[in-house]
């Protein structure tokens, strides 16, 4: 198994750099995406706590960690907490998860406003909701078609959006080659359909998207004694699917690093 790049891990809150980075080495992961640890009450002040935590893990090993903002954005500071995660803390992204608000409302447009001029990339959990007194009516894939109006936000839809896998290729599809045109919406492939879905979901992306447009994410902890067991998982779709290699590697390798770029404007047909 070549070397390969995470767009999805979640902290805890009481990792030490080491051991991420010992777990890393040994499943060949070189640079992954490491969300703030989720607080049990939402307030503003876990928030900032996790965002700490997550700016401290990163600064470990700046190559390797890519520390994300989580936020709610209707907190109140929620935008202050924005900025100074990203100005002062130096993360790289935002990661939102709509609970109990709408991605497409007043609340988070306030904070997309903010991060389209700080130039960052935000990941957000699209699809169904396991967590308890959550719904996942917030968290549907179409609602995401209001990070149009902020050009220079590229962002991911996690999951593929599971159980609405077609209406997520369909927005990634209509941002890519449809009439919005623009490189801007990426299909993270973490997990959470069972496998037949996820197999039928990825032949559908890669029948009418470009490799560009996916990245693969694991929703785990590359310091996990499963962690390999998991990426090979994947690997094993792709194989039936008869992805060459150079697909692959933009999959699980070079879509990471252009994650960060600012987005552009689509070749017509892509």
């Amino acid at each position: 198994m070549d070397w390969i790049n995470d767009c999805h891990v979640h902290l805890m809150g009481k990792e030490k750099p080491a051991e991420i980075l010992r777990g890393m080495d040994k499943n060949k992961v070189e640079k992954c995406i490491v969300f703030a640890p989720i607080g049990k009450n939402d307030t503003l002040q876990e928030t900032v706590e996790a965002d700490d935590f997550a700016a401290k893990i990163q600064k470990s090993a700046p190559k390797r960690f890519y520390g994300f903002v989580r936020i709610n954005p209707t907190l109140p500071g929620a935008c202050s907490e924005i900025e100074r995660g990203i100005k002062k803390l130096k993360l790289r992204g935002v990661k939102m998860l709509p609970k109990k608000w709408y991605p497409h409302g007043e609340e988070a447009r306030n904070s997309y406003e903010l991060i389209n001029t700080l130039n960052v990339p935000m990941l957000f959990h699209s699809g169904i909701l396991w967590m308890k007194g959550a719904m996942s009516t917030y968290c549907r894939p179409a609602y995401y078609e209001a990070l149009y109006d902020y050009p220079k936000i590229k962002f991911a839809l996690a999951h593929i959006s599971w159980p609405w896998t077609d209406e997520c290729i369909a927005v990634a599809n209509r941002f890519w080659a449809g009439d919005f045109n623009r490189k801007q919406c990426i299909i993270d492939t973490t997990s959470g359909a069972p496998r037949i879905w996820k197999a039928d979901a990825l032949r559908k992306a890669l029948s009418i998207l470009p490799p560009d447009c996916i990245m693969f994410g694991s929703d785990f902890w590359p310091w996990h004694k499963d962690y390999r067991a998991y990426i090979e998982a994947d690997f094993s779709i792709y194989g039936e699917l008869g992805v060459s290699k150079p697909y692959l590697q933009k999959i699980f390798n070079s879509n990471f690093d252009e994650f960060f770029k600012p987005p552009k404007k689509a070749r017509k047909g892509a």
